[in-house]
Order: structure tokens, then sequence, then C-alpha cells
């Protein structure tokens, strides 16, 4: 019995023993292969801009248009940002209840002042259409174009050009008499309107040329052009913290009424190094449905008491369909750059220089890198020439490893 006793304690400690050799054989593989896993991601060739994220002022000079009549709606015969010319009617102003009738008789004008346009008068001979081909030419590749670079406000006016030509034609042409009958009878259902709404009516006319806006924003007395001649730093700050003025109710829109325009875009003193006076550059108006307009760099103010900075762009571009809100976020494009993709979390520093490791077939290699621009979750790195550097430089199409333990050169990974 005794001996039957030490032999079954014999074979418990035997499985024991085996057992707690079997558990830390697989233990030790299973991190030994916990060791191998890795994560890799292919070094793709990008292309990408460097820029700097700034907020920026837009600075103009304008003259707010003002009825003497407050209390009355005003309906517009322009739309925002449209050219007009000095002394033209841009609003007429109506009491609430007459309001939708008052838009009527405005779109009643527009289309007078079409068929006008679409007449010709006696100095045209009924046989000469060069004249007009020659701009309806014109005028297509204009639409072209304007279609092409995305300015739909472009493209509506062009196309109303090209309506107003295409009548003159058949008029030269004979095909249709004039339109005088149409115009007559136009006029006659607005006067029918204006009767209906009882009341005179008060057209509203600008004194200057310029770029017509119905909204006025209160700061149009603060952030124009003259303001910001020789200014500070700090006194530009300052004009930022100001409250828009009172509107009176007397307003009903504004003109810009010069060509040239101005963004203040507050930076650091460090930012400055990276762009120079005399150059254009491409901002991207991040809320503005990411327009991109190039701009001229045309001063530059640091602070004397901090590292703070201004940088003074101007442009003579004013597009119909950009939005000119006083404070936008923009992107300042410094440059464009092309190279190799690298995740941040793959560089390493080993022995002094700066690479990934990569793997190729089932071994590590450690390549170097040169970076050439950092973005907020990559790097971007200069492509090599491989004919002098044909070894341990990182190369398009790489397969980069992102994240493993214990690499090193010539490890191999089963």
């Amino acid at each position: 019995m005794e001996k039957d006793l030490k032999s079954r304690i014999l074979k418990y400690t035997i499985t024991s023993i085996v057992f707690a050799l079997i558990c830390a054989y697989l233990i030790y593989h299973m991190v030994a292969g916990a060791s191998d896993s890795i994560v890799t991601e292919i070094a793709y060739p990008i292309s990408d801009e460097i820029s700097l994220d700034c907020d920026a002022y837009v600075i103009r000079n304008e003259k707010i248009i003002k009825s003497d009549s407050p209390g009355m709606s005003a309906t517009y015969y322009y739309d925002d940002g449209a050219r007009v010319s000095k002394n033209s009617r841009v609003a007429s102003l109506f009491y609430d209840e007459s309001e939708s009738r008052g838009r009527t008789m405005i779109d009643i004008d527009k289309k007078i002042d079409f068929l006008e346009n679409s007449n010709i008068d006696k100095t045209y001979m009924t046989s000469d259409t060069s004249g007009v081909d020659a701009k309806l030419n014109d005028i297509y590749y204009a639409i072209r174009t304007s279609l092409e670079d995305g300015k739909i406000n472009s493209v509506l006016s062009s196309s109303e050009d090209l309506l107003t030509l295409l009548n003159r034609r058949m008029v030269i042409t004979g095909e249709v008499a004039g339109f005088d009958k149409q115009i007559e009878q136009l006029q006659s259902e607005r006067q029918k309107y204006s009767r209906s709404i009882g009341v005179d009516t008060t057209s509203v006319y600008t004194d200057l040329s310029g770029y017509f806006y119905s909204n006025c924003d209160g700061y149009e007395n603060i952030f124009n052009i003259a303001n910001i001649q020789n200014i500070s730093y700090d006194g530009f700050m300052d004009y930022t913290l100001k409250s828009p003025e009172n509107d009176d109710g007397y307003s009903i829109g504004k003109i810009a009424y010069d060509y040239s325009w101005q963004l203040v875009c507050p930076v650091t003193k460090t930012d400055l190094k990276n762009y120079s006076i005399g150059k254009s550059y491409e901002i991207v108006f991040t809320n503005n449905a990411n327009k991109r307009l190039k701009l001229k760099l045309i001063e530059t103010i640091p602070d004397t008491d901090s590292d703070g900075a201004l940088m003074v762009f101007e442009s003579f571009d004013c597009p119909g369909d950009f939005a000119f809100t006083r404070m936008q976020q923009v992107k300042i494009i410094e440059s464009s750059v092309s190279g190799i993709k690298v995740p941040s979390g793959a560089l390493r520093v080993v022995d002094g220089e700066t690479g990934v490791y990569i793997l190729y077939g089932s071994k590590v290699y450690f390549c170097k890198l040169n970076i050439i621009a950092q973005k907020e979750n990559y790097y971007i790195a200069s492509v090599p020439d491989l004919q002098e550097t044909p070894y341990g430089v990182l190369c398009i199409y790489d397969n980069i490893i992102v994240s493993g333990k214990d690499l090193y050169e010539g490890k191999v990974i089963s």
C-alpha cells in the first residue's frame, strides 16, 4: 500500500512538472508571437501644401447707402456683389403690406430693361450681324471659362448678355420686328401694380460706382483702408475689439467703391520668415466654401513688445460669388511639396539617424529619410535619388512598419 502511494505521488509530481513545462512553452511562444505582431503601411507618394492657419480681417472702402424713409421695406434691383454704375437705382422702398407687389414691379422693370437693351437703334444696318456675332463669340468663351473656374455668378451675368445679343441679332436679320409691343404691355402691367399699392414708392440711387451689397455689418467705418494706414500691431488689435456701429434704421445697403481690398492676418514673428513682401500667395478661405484667391503680401507689421505680427495682403479681384465676411478663417499657402508620406508613429531615431523600419519579405531593415514637411498626423519625406543612394533610404512603396516590438536591423518576422 505504501508502495502504491509513493507511485501515485511520483506520477502526480511528474504530471505537474510536464504540465508546467507545457504552460511555459505556450506562454513563451505567445509572448514571442506577440513581439512579432507588427502593423505596416505602404509608403505612398503624396503632394501637399505647406500652409499657415490664422484669422483674417477684410478691409474695404465702403459707403453705406441710406434712405430718407425709415420703416419701409427695401426690394433690390441687384444681387450682392453685382457691379453697379454711378447713379444706378439699387432699390425701391415699400411699406410692408405692399412689399410683394413692389417685388413684382421690380421684376417687371428688369424685363423692360432687358427688352429695351435687346432693341436696336437706327444706326444698325439690318444686314450687319458681324459685330454682334463677334460679341456672341466672346461671351460664349467667357461662359466656358467661368464654368471651368466654377464662377457661377459670372456665368449667369454673361448668360443675360448672351440672350440680349441673340435678341438683337433676330431684330437685325428681320426674324422679329422689335420688342416695342412687349415693352408697352409690361409698362401697362407695371402701372396696374403701382396703382394697387396705393402709396408712393421711394427709389434709392447710389452716387458712386462699385460693388453693391444689401447688408451692412456696422464695421464699414471701422475696417476701412484709410484707418489701417501706418497702424501698429496693438492699434489694429484694438480695432478688432471694437463693437459694430448701431444701425439707425436708414441703411439699406452699401457700395464697395474701390477695386482694391486688403486682408490683415495676425500671426507671429516666427511665421514671417516663411513669407516675402511683394510675393503673391494663394489663400484658402475655409469658411467661404474653401474659395481660393491669390493676394499679394504688401506689408508686415511686427509688434515691438511681443511675438505678435501682422501680414497685410492686397487684391484687385472681387468675385461675385465670394462672401466678404469681415472676419474669416484662412490658410495662407506657403508652398507645395511632393514626397513620401510617413505616418508620425513610424518615425525612429537609431544611432543618431532619423528613419523608419521597413519589412522586406520577412526581414526588418532600417531606412534613413529626409523630412521636408510636417503635417498633423504624418511627415513628408523627400524622394531619394536611387542612383546616388540605392540602399538604406526609404523609397516609394516600401512597406513601413508603423508599430511593433523589439525591432532591429535584420530581425526575421515569422
